[in-house]
Parts: structure tokens; C-alpha cells; sequence
């Protein structure tokens, strides 16, 4: 069914085109009657004649090639341009299952819980900007941990203690037990 709306919309687009090329350029607005004539007049215009099909009367208004095709090119960009702009709008404010719409507004939210509430409860509704006490001293740490390595290894003026041999050091069988060992501690 969208394919067959999809076809017929951009055969309307064409032969409208072409119609609008006349009324400007031609002897006055054309348009076919009937379904045979709509179905030559679209395959003269996919052959390359602008006009065949069209009785003769109608024939003597049609445009020259250039100025036709120019006005059917618009006017199929205005159809894709409007299908573009309307799905855009439907998806935006149509998508199903969409968590915005049941989502209540600020306003909305402010009117029911009041600004004291909203404010108590800001960790709950957003904990991405607010998160907990108890989060934050972790995230402090956290960021101050990364922080202090950033910072002594961007003054660091040396080698690195890490910068020698990348050939691997023989195995002992003290490394092996100190290994064991803190594998042990962390669990």
C-alpha cells in the first residue's frame, strides 16, 4: 500500500510539473484525461517527449524539454521534501513506546511535587547530575586518584621506570609464590 501511494504521489508530482511548465512557458496549463492518457503521458516523459500522449489541442501548449523536465525536477523535490519533513515530524513526536510521553513537563512536575520535593528528591530523578553523598566522595576519590597520576606523569622529566627491556623476565619460583600470594589477599 505505501509503495502503490509512494508511485502514484510521484506521478502526480510529474505530470503537475509538467502542467506548471506549460502554464509558464507553454501555451497554457495541460493535464490529461483518463487513465490511458495519464499512463502514455508519463511513459512519454520517461522516454524523453514531454506531451505524448496528450490529445493534440493539449499537445501545441506543452513546453519545451528543458523547462518541463526543470519543473517536474521541482516539483518531485517538493514531494520528497515534504515526505521528509512529515516523517521527521512523526517520528519525533509519534514513536511508539517513547518514555517523553508519559513524561510529565517541568511545569507540570513543579505544580504537582512542589519545588521543595522536586529539589529532596533530586538524586532519585536525575542521578546522573545529583548523584548521592556517599557516590560522590567515591567519585571524588576517583577523580582525584586519576588526577594526581595525570599530573606526575605530565611533570615527569626522567625515563620511565617502565621503559626498559621488553623481553620477559625469567620465572622464579619466589615471584610464583608472591604472585599466589596476592591473587589470595584479593579474593
Amino acid at each position: 500500500m505505501a509503495a502503490g501511494g509512494t508511485l502514484i504521489a510521484v506521478a502526480l508530482a510529474a505530470l503537475a510539473g509538467l502542467g506548471i511548465a506549460s502554464a509558464l512557458w507553454g501555451g497554457g496549463w495541460v493535464w490529461p484525461h483518463g487513465t490511458d492518457t495519464v499512463v502514455r503521458v508519463l511513459g512519454g516523459l520517461l522516454h524523453g517527449h514531454p506531451g505524448r500522449g496528450l490529445p493534440p489541442d493539449q499537445l501545441r501548449q506543452v513546453a519545451g524539454p528543458v523547462p518541463a523536465y526543470a519543473c517536474i525536477a521541482a516539483a518531485e523535490l517538493v514531494l520528497v521534501s515534504g515526505a521528509l519533513t512529515t516523517a521527521v515530524l512523526a517520528v519525533r513526536y509519534r514513536r511508539p513506546g517513547d518514555a517523553r510521553g508519559g513524561m510529565a513537563t517541568r511545569r507540570e512536575a513543579e505544580q504537582a511535587l512542589g519545588l521543595r520535593q522536586l529539589r529532596a528528591g533530586r538524586a532519585v530523578i536525575r542521578p546522573d547530575r545529583y548523584p548521592s553523598r556517599r557516590g560522590r566522595g567515591c567519585l571524588r576519590r576517583l577523580l582525584s586518584t586519576g588526577g594526581d597520576a595525570v599530573r606526575r606523569r605530565a611533570h615527569r622529566s626522567g625515563a620511565s621506570p617502565y621503559s626498559g627491556s621488553t623481553a620477559p623476565r625469567p620465572s622464579t619460583a619466589a615471584s610464583r609464590s608472591t604472585a599466589r600470594f596476592e591473587k589470595e589477599s584479593y579474593r
